[in-house]
């Protein structure tokens, strides 16, 4: 049995960039995604919309709770280095 393909929809935006910015983003489109621009933009900004939600989260819970400590966040680098 043939699985059926889900159709993926997409909405069109025009988007603007300096020509640096443009040659940058062509650049890393080529790099990451065999340079189709549209899907080096889409995780882009997933990852943009990714980090605006946690970044919301902790800071609801530092509203709640206080800011996290040096030793709370000593603990949380050791655990998950960072990167770079």
């Amino acid at each position: 049995m043939l699985a059926k393909k889900r159709r993926v929809t997409s909405a069109k935006l025009a988007i603007s960039f300096s020509r640096g910015t443009a040659a940058e983003v062509k650049k890393a489109a080529k790099r990451r995604s065999a340079g189709n621009v549209s899907a080096w933009l889409e995780e882009a900004a997933r990852k943009e919309l990714r980090h605006q939600a946690l970044a919301s989260l902790v800071a609801d819970y530092e509203a709640e709770h206080g800011k996290f400590t040096k030793e709370e966040m000593a603990a949380v680098e050791a655990k998950w280095p960072r990167k770079g």
